[in-house]
């Protein structure tokens, strides 16, 4: 204890190093997507070096990450994961004598996210923010090589960006650990693996959930299959099951629905169904009894190629060209891992199919609204998180009059407006004689590209205008036609610019 204050003591034990290599073990050897452990792995770091932990503490981790190098049964890829996050402590915190100083993860102010908006936000977080995010990182920076796929490493970075900029609450981040809250359809375990390694982190926790096996949801039936015709419904009741050593779906049907099965020659039930664990299911008998059941067995995890132009996916299929009757498949398109796929090419190797299935198209997340704005519109969460950025881009780039913050938005559909907004906002504020002609024209410029954005996110909100240009507005004389585009352009305008004016709907929009 020499040499360490009381507290600086009592803190760097709170626990044990055993227990904290014990934790990392653990949560390695249930990784349903091994290729991310290099994520597990750093996010476990950058919880410990927010600890406080002094240096006798990190010299007794690294004692215990190599008794577990010793010791125990790792296969070759954990095992070198270990080895290099042991070298990583030997050679950023031992060898420079003094441990990393604590720091906190996350900094108010916050945001918080209502419950029912929790699955929509992530799945815009994954499936269209992130990959952008990721592009955006990989071209900034140099050295990486997206060659054989995205980096792990490179998307934990990318979400960690995100959702610091995003500045969400720790209860709202504590929620997005829930179990039960998101489908594969929806979503790509893997990214989900790493979105809990990179909220832990935040979080300054080391322990984590795992992820569950259910839901499931049906992929895609072959030609001719006699399933029930709501099986999706079907599907919300399943159960996951372990019987005599196997792994088993089991998604109950009627009585009725057992005896139409059964009542086709030859009886055929072939399906594929996805759980929440990234594993592929097919039909492996059909049970009858106190309870009719749909036993499906497992095939493999699936996997998401990004090593070419479009991700690709290939899906185990339980039926052979022999058996399908007319002129071949065509089961798609297919909705999984938040994405649609459509057929590429099949593969028939005398045992198994294979379907080769080709990034689509992004998949629409619906949401039910839940607030209602000032103008009478219900807004749903991305809106609101559209015009925050907004908002926070526009204000940056006005204060350091350039408009690169507004460039460099997540929400590429903004863009264009925030460049008309920055326009006006220049106006505005510019030195020389004010010109009521050149805001009206920049007015019409904002209105022009307000329109395009009308059916998804209603009117600008009036708050999004940094307070130097409203002051600005302020103290200059508006002509009518200008308080009427302020009217109509942004919502809640305070009276003092005209926002008793009338909105007139059925006026075109103009272009400046």
């Amino acid at each position: 204890m020499a040499g360490l204050s009381v507290g600086q003591w009592i803190f760097g034990h709170a626990k044990e190093p055993e227990a904290a290599v014990e934790t990392l073990l653990s949560r390695m050897r249930l990784r349903l997507y091994p290729e991310t452990l290099p994520v597990l792995a750093s996010c476990w770091l950058k919880t410990i070096c927010s600890g406080g932990h002094n240096r006798v503490w990190w010299l007794q981790l690294k004692e215990s990450m190599e008794r577990a190098l010793r010791e125990e049964r790792l296969e070759t890829f954990a095992h070198d994961v270990l080895l290099s996050t042991l070298n990583w402590t030997e050679h950023n915190v031992l060898s420079h004598g003094e441990p990393p100083a604590a720091r906190r993860h996350l900094e108010p102010p916050y945001r918080a996210l209502a419950p029912e908006r929790l699955v929509t936000y992530i799945g815009r977080l994954l499936n269209e923010w992130l990959p952008a995010e990721v592009a955006r990182m990989l071209t900034e920076e140099e050295g990486e090589s997206p060659d054989d796929g995205i980096p792990a490493l490179a998307v934990a970075r990318a979400l960690d960006r995100l959702l610091v900029r995003e500045r969400l609450s720790p209860e709202t981040l504590e929620m997005f650990l829930a179990q039960g809250l998101l489908s594969p359809r929806l979503v790509y375990p893997a990214d989900v693996e790493i979105l809990h390694d990179v909220v832990l982190a935040l979080l300054g926790r080391d322990s984590a959930p795992t992820l569950p096996v259910l839901p499931a949801v049906l992929l895609g039936a072959t030609d001719g299959s006699a399933l029930p015709a709501e099986y999706d419904e079907a599907l919300r009741h399943a159960t996951y099951e372990q019987s005599e050593g196997r792994d088993e779906l089991h998604v109950p049907i009627s009585e009725e629905d057992a005896l139409r099965i059964l009542s086709h020659d030859p009886v055929r039930i072939g399906s594929v169904v996805v759980t929440m664990d990234g594993r592929a299911w097919q039909p492996w008998r059909l049970q009858r009894g106190e309870r009719n059941l749909i036993i499906y067995a497992p095939a493999d995890r699936l996997r998401i190629d990004c090593t070419a132009d479009h991700a690709k996916l290939t899906v185990p299929w339980p039926e052979m060209p022999s058996s399908w009757p007319g002129a071949g498949p065509s089961p798609g398109p297919f909705e999984l891992f938040g994405r649609e796929w459509r057929e590429s090419s099949w593969d028939m190797d005398g045992e198994a199919t294979s379907l080769h299935l080709t990034f689509s198209r992004v998949l629409p997340i619906p949401e039910a609204p839940v607030r209602e704005s000032g103008d009478g519109r219900l807004h749903p969460a991305y809106v609101d998180m559209g015009w925050s950025e907004l908002e926070r881009a526009l204000g940056e780039a006005a204060a350091r009059r350039n408009r690169d913050p507004i460039e460099q938005m997540r929400r590429a559909e903004l863009i264009p407006l925030g460049r008309a907004l920055f326009g006006f906002a220049e106006c505005v504020q510019s030195n020389w004689r004010w010109n009521s002609k050149q805001i009206e024209t920049q007015l019409r410029a904002v209105r022009y590209h307000e329109s395009a954005l009308m059916p998804a996110y209603g009117r600008v909100p009036w708050r999004i205008v940094p307070m130097p240009v409203q002051a600005s507005l302020a103290k200059r004389h508006l002509k009518p036609g200008s308080m009427d585009l302020l009217a109509e352009i942004f919502n809640e305008v305070p009276r003092i610019f005209g926002s008793s004016t009338k909105r007139r709907p059925s006026e075109p929009p103009q272009a400046a």
